[in-house]
């Protein structure tokens, strides 16, 4: 019984780290007074563009590397994909101050329609392709990874100058500009930094995780990892405790349904019911940065 109860823990271990890495992105670009919505599509565009570039140069260009070296191109691919897309919503919500929010959902938009059809396009398949044997990585060197960021990014955020100054920039922007702090491009690497997490929270999914590339392999997780913020209270430290619970659900839930106990459709909700109710408990006492998503105009 012992060994069982090790295993699920050892599983929800596994379970939460995209929650983790997306929450820790959102909660640095939040910090920093930009709201980011997308993590759902940059966690899909993360899962598929990580397998693809690796495939593409494999397969179709001809690139030779060792075999180990190659998740971490994908891993590479996936963090290009995501800095690109987090530039330009970091962009639009700083240097435009554009609408954060619509952003936001213009990248869930797009990375839905772009995995769906770049699946279809590229691999002749509709909707589902097993990610090839090469791309595999074990997942523990991604969970060591994630918990060590988490530590890393509480202490930045608390301990730090630089953490100061991010925080300044999402509580109250006109002060930091005062002291010199250029709060666009504060706002601009932090949300560069946040996607390209996300989007690594996506790679983690379909080459360590799930070993598979869906048009829908994110499943909510993004989501879930917005409300993980809120829990949270925008702490790293807790962030760790958020998602683990909705990993312990998570895996809780495949067990339910080996074991008998219910339906797929009905075992498969746990999780997601789990995260509302916790979340609906935080939110009294949660408080937002004060200036996020609010674009700052120098006066």
């Amino acid at each position: 019984m012992t060994d069982l109860a090790l295993l699920l823990l050892y599983q929800a271990l596994f379970a939460s780290v995209p929650i983790l890495l997306a929450s820790l992105g959102e909660i640095l670009t939040e910090r920093s007074g930009v709201v980011n919505i997308g993590l759902e599509g940059l966690m899909l565009l993360g899962a598929f563009f990580g397998p693809l570039t690796a495939d593409f140069l494999k397969y179709r260009l001809g690139l030779s590397l060792p075999d180990p070296l190659w998740p971490l191109v994908a891993l590479l691919a996936s963090a290009l994909v995501g800095a690109v897309v987090g530039a330009l919503h970091g962009y639009i919500s700083t240097y435009l101050a554009g609408d954060q929010i619509i952003s936001g959902i213009a990248i869930n938009l797009f990375g839905a329609g772009a995995v769906a059809y770049g699946i279809q396009s590229y691999w002749g398949v509709a909707g589902y392709k097993q990610v090839p044997d090469f791309v595999k990585t074990d997942p523990t060197a991604i969970a060591a990874f994630a918990l060590a960021l988490a530590a890393f990014m509480w202490f930045l955020l608390f301990k730090t100058r630089l953490g100061i100054v991010i925080r300044a920039c999402g509580e109250d922007p006109e002060a930091a500009f005062n002291m010199g702090v250029d709060v666009d491009k504060v706002r601009l690497f932090a949300t560069i930094a946040g996607a390209v997490l996300a989007a690594l929270a996506g790679a983690y999914l379909s080459i360590a995780y799930l070993s598979v590339v869906t048009k829908e392999v994110s499943a909510g997780r993004g989501f879930i990892a917005l409300a993980n913020v809120v829990f949270a209270n925008w702490n790293p430290a807790l962030a760790v405790a958020g998602a683990f619970i909705f990993g312990f659900f998570d895996s809780l839930s495949y067990w339910l349904q080996t074991l008998g106990v219910a339906r797929y459709e009905l075992t498969r909700i746990i999780p997601y019911v789990a995260t509302l109710l916790i979340v609906a408990g935080a939110i009294g006492r949660a408080r937002p940065p004060r200036a996020v998503g609010k674009a700052f105009r120098k006066e």
